[in-house]
């Protein structure tokens, strides 16, 4: 049959092949291949070759597709790039999927066709799913990098036996130049130490959403390609503006690594005092860059994109693959705040690590932030002693009024008598809140009153406690954002950061 038809790729796993190790060198070696493997640029010198008349649709965030003239094109095509992968990577590879395309539907329901791409493509990963791995036999040397594959070479940095794959990371690491007088941490450590306070990272996971929706709205071919590089374009816009406004630190060290940033999301991490005003300041540019990008695609005036964004903060010790499954759980309650608000605005979760096992976000709020968590618990109602997640607007005005108290240099003995008297009883965290507020001195106590009436009821509620209604089980529920205000006290500077 003649085409046109339509060539799809993804990269596969990502995650597992960037995260392979915790060290931060691979980590960031690994970025760079696929940023070169994934870029416009080198998908056309290895597939001009095979096809000089191919049509581009876009390529970004790990995926792309073209148009090309023949079946037997597109599968020349797609071996071609599978093989680029295998020859650069060694570990890392990538999908690819044709089908036909009829002429009209360049300029007629090509999202639509996209989707079916998709499918195809999800048909195509599950059959490679099924091959077997490479195994390290008992009597094989692992990489001692990453610790998954053979040995089959000594490495030139710390003379230790690797694996072909953390070889090619640590090579593209090294070609990567500093910045100006400034050059990127050597490792979380190092990261960690930036902080204040110290030994803390932030690592930021972010995802846009309903962008599969919104492309497969796109009837032509110009649309979709028009919208799929200005999503990839202002993702990395908004993340390298954000993260220009913190200079390095220390000997010239950026506070900051991009580890993977592309398409509609992004994952970074910076120093633990960072990362949650990085991370709202990058869903504020998104939102507020959204609108040129929707205005070239004909969508609708006032719509904005939006992020759900989800923050872990913990010690520079913690294990990256940790980080990485933490935040993946927050970036979904983030998501599911965004869909509650009809995704109208972004929205955040965060969590403050400060236990090795804390492997499941619901399951350990389910225990340390609820009525089940009281030394005394009293009566038969529904407590959180958190409000998370928030919108990056209600976010934003908690660190606020962090900032405010710390500025204020309100006593942080008062600050801790207050939370631990959320985890005795809903009486015990009432009676505090009076105790202190007759205690601390006027201004403080304004402090106290500014932020209950922001994130409080004024009207009928007992501080620290809000009543809200939950409208699934319509039954009361009982709030209080205080715990969250304390757990970011730590990691929020007395003077805030510029907003765009």
């Amino acid at each position: 049959m003649t085409g046109p038809y339509l060539v799809s790729f993804d990269t596969d796993r990502i995650k597992d092949y960037v995260f392979a190790t915790d060290k931060l060198r691979e980590i960031r070696g690994a970025s760079t291949l696929l940023n070169t493997l994934n870029h416009p640029d080198y998908m056309k010198r290895i597939i001009g070759p095979i096809c000089p008349d191919h049509k581009e649709v876009f390529f970004a965030g790990g995926s792309g597709a073209i148009l090309v003239p023949t079946e037997e094109k597109a599968k020349g095509v797609i071996r071609a790039v599978e093989e680029a992968y295998r020859q650069e990577t060694f570990t890392a590879s990538i999908t690819g999927a044709c089908l036909p395309l009829a002429p009209a539907l360049e300029t007629k329901d090509f999202g639509q066709r996209m989707e079916v791409a998709g499918l195809r493509l999800r048909e195509e990963k599950d059959k490679k799913a099924r091959r077997t791995a490479v195994m390290i036999e008992p009597y094989t040397q692992p990489c001692m990098a990453c610790e998954r594959y053979p040995a089959t070479r000594v490495s030139p940095v710390d003379q230790q036996p690797v694996c072909d794959s953390c070889h090619a990371k640590r090579e593209a690491a090294r070609r990567i130049t500093d910045k100006g007088n400034s050059r990127p941490p050597e490792d979380l450590n190092q990261l960690g130490s930036l902080s204040h306070p110290p030994d803390y990272i932030g690592f930021i996971y972010a995802d846009g959403n309903q962008m599969g929706e919104l492309l497969s709205q796109m009837r032509a071919l110009a649309d979709y390609r028009k919208l799929a590089t200005g999503l990839d374009r202002l993702i990395h816009s908004s993340v390298g503006e954000s993260l220009r406004k913190h200079p390095a630190r220390g000997d010239n060290v950026l506070p900051y690594e991009q580890l993977l940033v592309g398409g509609d999301d992004l994952m970074l991490v910076t120093a633990g005092d960072l990362a949650l005003e990085v991370a709202l300041d990058i869903a504020a540019r998104f939102e507020q860059g959204s609108r040129d990008v929707l205005d070239s695609v004909n969508q609708p005036e006032g719509k904005k994109l939006t992020l759900g964004v989800g923050v872990v903060l913990a010690h520079a010790s913690f294990p990256i693959a940790a980080f990485q499954r933490l935040a993946s759980q927050l970036l979904k309650s983030a998501k599911r705040r965004c869909a509650s608000e009809n995704y109208a605005t972004s929205a955040i979760d965060f969590m403050v690590v400060t236990a090795a096992g804390s492997s499941d976000v619901s399951a350990l709020r389910e225990e340390a932030l609820t009525q089940k968590a009281f030394v005394f618990p009293h009566g038969d109602r529904e407590v959180r002693i958190t409000q998370r997640p928030y919108t990056t607007k209600q976010a934003s005005n908690l660190l606020g009024h962090a900032r405010a108290f710390k500025q204020a240099k309100f006593p942080r003995s008062q600050l801790q008598f207050l939370y631990e008297g959320l985890f005795h009883s809903q009486v015990e965290a009432v009676y505090r809140w009076g105790k202190v507020a007759g205690r601390v001195k006027d201004d403080h106590r304004k402090l106290m009153d500014n932020f209950y009436s922001e994130f409080g009821d004024a009207a009928t509620g007992f501080p620290p406690w809000r009543r809200d209604i939950d409208m699934i089980n319509n039954t009361d529920v009982f709030t209080s954002a205080l715990g969250d205000l304390v757990e970011i006290y730590p990691f929020v500077s007395e003077q805030a950061g510029d907003r765009p």
